[in-house]
């Protein structure tokens, strides 16, 4: 049915969605397609995903009886200048969809492989940025749980938080919750599948914002088995060996994120927003 509905809007005139025009592919992955297409009566750019039937498997909770919740509920209850926006959800042709702003740049991964001295000068500011989504995020009761450079976008107006597949809702306690996302940042509790909650995505955090600023991972190496056994073993080089001219109290937040224990860590990525927010005007 999905190649049925991409011959569909790949055709010459554009075809119709429930109040869009597709116009394009622009991404083809192996549980969802994403098209390019225009709002009908306003003419706005939006990005639409389209699951495969069946792919999108139920948020993960504690509670049995909390009803499942697709990407596009979860991202609809959120709103906030660091998180994409969601335009619209629902079905069609008996798969989930959802709507959301058209975003023009790129992601911080397809940065950072290129050339990531294009960075110079904004890296403290996509750091923030992207700690103040995840903020949003855990103060809606959810969890991200893949904040990666692939899932950071860098448009004109500032870094925007992206693809929530994988997100679950937040519980009064942490829970144990399968492996999702990607390997390299996800948190030791997680990797020895322990019980786990917000503070699994302020290690990913972390594992991004070290990188961000130092130009190399806190636990590299070629082998992804031993990437794992670094970050369940190994302290990274503190942060302040790598970058000597960074102030020491965000060399000292981020490596607190990066504390094999999550008691260890900050509480939540407000205090660490806060203190990145005293040193905004540095062209780091």
């Amino acid at each position: 049915m999905l190649k049925e509905l991409m011959q569909k809007f790949q055709k010459s005139q554009a075809a119709q969605l429930p109040g869009y025009a597709a116009l394009c592919v622009i991404r083809h992955g192996g549980t969802s397609t994403i098209f390019k297409a225009k709002q009908q009566g306003t003419g706005r750019l939006v990005a639409v995903k389209v699951y495969k039937a069946g792919a999108r498997k139920p948020t993960e909770r504690p509670e049995s009886a909390t009803r499942d919740l697709t990407e596009g509920q979860i991202l609809s209850s959120l709103n906030h200048p660091n998180v994409v926006q969601c335009v619209d959800h629902g079905l069609l042709a008996d798969m989930l969809y959802v709507a959301m702003e058209y975003l023009e740049g790129t992601t911080l991964a397809m940065i950072l492989a290129a050339d990531g001295n294009r960075l110079s000068g904004h890296r403290l500011k996509i750091i923030r940025q992207g700690a103040a989504g995840l903020a949003h995020v855990h103060a809606r009761r959810f969890m991200h749980r893949d904040f990666c450079p692939r899932n950071l976008f860098l448009t004109p107006a500032g870094a925007k938080l992206i693809d929530f597949s994988a997100a679950a809702p937040l519980s009064d306690s942490p829970v144990t919750l399968s492996r999702g996302g990607t390997t390299e940042i996800q948190a030791p509790e997680v990797l020895k599948r322990e019980p786990a909650d917000h503070r699994a995505d302020i290690f990913s955090w972390g594992v991004v914002a070290y990188q961000v600023l130092a130009g190399h991972w806190p636990f590299e190496h070629a082998d992804q088995h031993q990437v794992v056994t670094m970050i369940l073993n190994v302290r990274p080089i503190p942060l302040e060996r790598r970058v000597p001219d960074l102030p020491s109290e965000v060399c000292e937040v981020v490596m607190r994120c990066l504390e094999k224990d999550p008691g260890k860590r900050p509480s939540g990525m407000n205090a660490v927003v806060g203190l990145l927010d005293r040193y905004r005007a540095l062209p780091i």
